[in-house]
């Protein structure tokens, strides 16, 4: 469950202005609860597929299209990354050597296996909450209801476009059928967890960041990070360290997990071979987003038609078409 949380959260928590459409206002609170609905209704097929015992990564041929998947998912998230670095936290810094030094680290911990990623994922998930509830109860007295209004700005269809995006950056829906076997407990339950634990978790951190910087939040290309840099607790002023954290962290892990998922999905290569060919393919690919201004200006349909096919529409058809696995059939007749 740890690994799904961070997941997900770290792309909303530090890239929501790149994966809404339109202006940061409150209609995406309506957006994210929408969203909810749209991500378990999307998770069906590969939550049945787990049930019939089914996967497409029994598939040799799927398994090499959902390698290029997890490593496109990975690419684009240090990117952005990579994009924060450069232009907020230090302008002189080359986005260049910072894809390459994440990228070099994920090769190591890849090697690691997944029980070490799985052991950072549960420090992590500890700190990423007492961040955001410290960060929220430090803004309690700073919360202003006006902010909120008027609550729908945008039209409907703009509305469900944003709950359609939001949902289609939940690529834990693939890692799920991927790491399936590799979940201590019942793994559709950590999933399903994991997904609400966080639209309640960025609910309340986005509702109050809406109601204590109110319009000033469409003009913030980050604006969590803002957010985090205003926040006080007592005379310890800057929060946005938290901030700061919580980004390495969640898109550290994250693309870990996915490079992981992309060594699992080949059967035909050597692990340590899995992992160096995935970590330059990402790299690669980070440094072509990076350098063509991708980063900071993609569109929502690069992630979300690619989420479709491999999340949703992939899995679906494995459920109607593909027969169970001659192992699994036997596992439940025993």
């Amino acid at each position: 469950m740890y690994l799904l949380f961070i997941s997900r959260i770290a792309v909303s928590l530090t890239n929501v202005q790149s994966i809404t459409m339109g202006k940061i206002s409150t209609d995406i609170l309506i957006s994210l609860v929408f969203s909810l609905a749209f991500t378990l209704l999307l998770s069906l097929p590969a939550i049945f597929c787990i049930k019939k015992g089914k996967s497409p990564f029994d598939v040799k041929w799927l398994g090499y299209l959902y390698f290029l998947y997890f490593v496109f998912i990975s690419a684009v998230n240090i990117s952005r990354f990579s994009y924060f670095a450069s232009t907020t936290l230090n302008p002189d810094s080359q986005s260049w050597i910072i894809i390459f030094i994440i990228c070099v680290c994920i090769y190591y911990c890849v090697n690691l296996g997944i029980e070490a990623i799985s052991r950072f994922a549960g420090l992590g998930f500890i700190v990423m909450l007492l961040g955001a509830l410290a960060v929220i109860l430090s803004n309690i007295k700073e919360y202003n209801e006006i902010n909120l209004y008027p609550i729908i700005t945008d039209s409907k269809i703009d509305v469900l476009k944003n709950s359609l995006i939001l949902s289609s950056n939940t690529t834990e829906i693939i890692v799920l059928l991927c790491l399936k076997n590799r979940v201590n407990g019942v793994p559709i339950k950590s999933y399903v967890n994991a997904i609400l634990l966080y639209f309640v978790t960025i609910f309340l951190l986005l509702l109050f960041m809406l109601a204590v910087m109110g319009e000033s939040t469409q003009f913030k290309s980050f604006p969590f990070y803002t957010f985090f840099q205003i926040s006080k607790i007592g005379t310890y002023e800057r929060l946005d360290v938290i901030h700061i954290s919580f980004w390495i962290m969640g898109i550290f892990i994250k693309s870990v997990l996915t490079v992981y998922c992309a060594c699992q999905s080949v059967k035909s290569m050597k692990n340590t071979t899995k992992g160096m060919v995935a970590s330059v393919v990402t790299f690669a690919l980070a440094l072509i987003f990076s350098q063509t201004g991708m980063s900071g200006n993609m569109k929502p349909t690069m992630i979300s038609v690619p989420f479709a096919v491999f999340c949703v529409l992939i899995p679906l058809l494995t459920l109607i078409f593909k027969k169970r696995s001659s192992a699994d059939a036997l596992i439940e007749r025993l």
